[in-house]
């Protein structure tokens, strides 16, 4: 009993002790950090003082005072506080010194610029959402791997915007793209977050912000994200009401988030071009896009080719295609070269995602007015801009938009997009209504296989959309 109490006595000793020694670190680390500051004090009111007691700094005080005094009299001899040729003569003397001048623009310019930060600063802050549910996300990692988080803060609805509660998304070649730096940097000037991936979706609207009117909880939506405002692989997204639109009437999410992506693009490569009697050729026709292409230039009338593998021969047949030409066997310039030896040569070419830049010399008639129509997305400007000359084109971009938001145009970036994705995705559900448009929906994979529908997506063996849908 007296060797357990001697041990009993030791360990609370040692534990008395080294909570004497935990207590006196803390002590000197707090006394270390109070000197510091005292010392770091110290030193800017001598910096103060020593810029108080500057020429400058003396000779505008003196001025400042006279002034002053000045001011005084007059408003004693019921006169203005400060006669105005008094005052442009002074501020002539005062410019006529070199020294002067230059100090004088350096704080114009430290002012404006200050001001400028701490406006934007402010804006940025007062225009940022409130912070939203949890829910599952694809984030973007450093390495440009994709990790789902189960748990990602989602952001909360601001005006005109809407809370949509996403159910399928699209994964193209156009999301590799992104991984490996498309739109990154313009994504880094706006602050779009985690979320990259995903380019068309489908869901629920949950909620909607001031000033949207059309929409209401409970709608069934579609929408597009362009690459360099985010993606849509959340399970709760908060994106600009220009973006989204119904879905078609009793098609499921799976298969209109096959559309939005793929059909804008098409929309907008097409335009409003007749078809109708023209021989096209579209090259590589296993994407989205392009399967969405051949229903549009089928539907205008045009006899369309498809120069693709054989085993999307089908699926193209399927969507109104009238010529094959397989390019399993040889490269894709011979094969198109064969083709058109033994016909006539073609109106126009269309080259999807996935085709090589072909040269249309010897491929489309001469007197073609369209000879070349790309569905890849054009190349972005802020991803070309040289990195010393990157500053100025952040401050040009960012003094635009608080232009914009000066004349009351918004803080939004609606205008970047390339046309209107509301309106487009309108015709699209229309066109879909009408029977005139029917989703290829490729393979359904869910969040957590996103590395293995990606590849498949970028792949050979895809025909049409690959959807990646929440359980």
């Amino acid at each position: 009993m007296d060797d357990f109490k001697l041990r009993a006595g030791e360990k609370i000793g040692a534990l008395h002790d080294a909570a004497l020694g935990v207590a006196n670190n803390s002590k000197i680390k707090i006394n270390d950090a109070i000197d510091k500051t005292v010392e770091a004090a110290k030193k800017i009111r001598e910096v103060v003082l020593e810029l108080w007691q500057h020429e400058l700094v003396l000779e505008g005080r003196a001025r400042a005072a006279a002034w002053a005094a000045e001011a005084v009299r007059r408003i004693r001899e019921g006169a203005l506080p400060l006669s105005p040729a008094v005052l442009y003569q002074d501020l002539v003397d005062l410019f006529k010194d070199r020294v002067w001048r230059r100090s004088m623009v350096i704080f114009v310019c430290g002012v404006a610029v200050g001001g400028g930060a701490g406006l934007m600063v402010g804006l940025r802050a007062g225009t940022r959402a409130p912070l939203g549910p949890h829910a599952r996300a694809l984030h973007t990692q450093s390495d440009q791997t994709v990790l789902l988080v189960e748990d990602a803060v989602s952001p909360g609805v601001s005006a005109g915007e809407v809370l949509v509660r996403v159910q399928s998304f699209s994964v193209c070649p156009v999301d590799r793209a992104v991984l490996r730096g498309r739109g990154s940097a313009l994504r880094a000037l706006l602050g779009t977050g985690p979320v990259t991936v995903g380019r068309g979706f489908a869901g629920v609207v949950l909620d909607v912000g001031q000033g949207v009117n059309d929409l209401e909880l409970g709608d069934e939506v579609w929408g597009v994200v362009s690459e360099w405002s985010g993606g849509g692989a959340s399970e709760l997204l908060a994106i600009r009401r220009s973006r989204v639109s119904r879905s078609p009437r009793g098609v499921s999410p799976p298969h209109a988030a096959a559309i939005p992506w793929g059909g804008t693009r098409a929309l907008k490569a097409l335009g409003k071009i007749d078809m109708k009697g023209k021989r096209v050729c579209v090259v590589g026709g296993n994407t989205s896009a392009s399967c969405l292409s051949i229903q549009l230039l089928c539907g205008r009338g045009a006899r369309v080719c498809v120069a693709e593998h054989s085993k999307a021969h089908p699926t193209m047949k399927a969507l109104g295609a009238h010529e094959f030409i397989d390019l399993s066997s040889e490269a894709w310039w011979v094969s198109l070269e064969k083709a058109t030896s033994r016909a006539a040569l073609w109106d126009s070419l269309v080259l999807g995602d996935t085709a090589p830049n072909i040269p249309h010399k010897g491929l489309v008639k001469a007197t073609s007015r369209l000879r070349s129509i790309s569905l890849r997305p054009r190349p972005l400007l802020s991803d070309r801009v040289p990195s010393p000359v990157w500053p100025a084109f952040c401050v040009a971009f960012m003094m635009y938009r608080l232009l914009r938001w000066s004349v009351g145009l918004g803080w939004h970036t609606d205008w970047l997009e390339d046309g209107n994705p509301s309106e487009q995705l309108e015709v699209l559900r229309e066109m879909v209504d009408e029977g005139q448009l029917a989703p290829v929906l490729d393979k359904v994979y869910l969040p957590h296989d996103f590395e293995a529908a990606l590849a498949h997506a970028c792949s050979d063996e895809a025909v049409g959309t690959t959807v990646i849908r929440f359980p």
